[in-house]
């Protein structure tokens, strides 16, 4: 505890040039249409159909930022060792224990109309 609390000893805020500009990336950022997820992974565990879903999220992320090859060969990398998008059966268990409360469903079928 104590070095977490060295780290705000000499803690100095944002001023509001800093906060603009954070602003304007998050605006940036939120104009590019990903998937807002955390990565927390909460939704693999109960997922019976075994779909990696942060990782399918981050390869979309990464197609709609980069729009490269590398996210369709990444997407194949994690659907060999788990379902594919398309294989979510819909049962919402992921959806109900997701903190971010994200429509987990739709965007599964958004990635797999992507990827697949």
């Amino acid at each position: 505890m104590k070095d977490n609390l060295k780290v705000m000893k000499n803690f100095i805020p944002f001023n509001d040039e800093e906060y603009e500009a954070v602003a304007k990336v998050r605006k940036i950022l939120d104009s590019l249409g990903g998937i807002p997820c955390t990565a927390c992974r909460y939704c693999t565990d109960g997922c019976p159909m075994k779909i990696s879903i942060p990782d399918l999220f981050g390869c979309y992320n990464d197609k709609k930022i980069f729009n490269d090859w590398n996210s369709d060969y990444y997407y194949g990398v994690h659907t060999k060792t788990s379902g594919k998008a398309s294989t979510c059966i819909g049962c919402q268990q992921c959806e109900h224990i997701c903190p971010q409360h994200l429509p987990i469903i739709k965007y599964l079928k958004e990635v797999a109309e992507t990827f697949e």
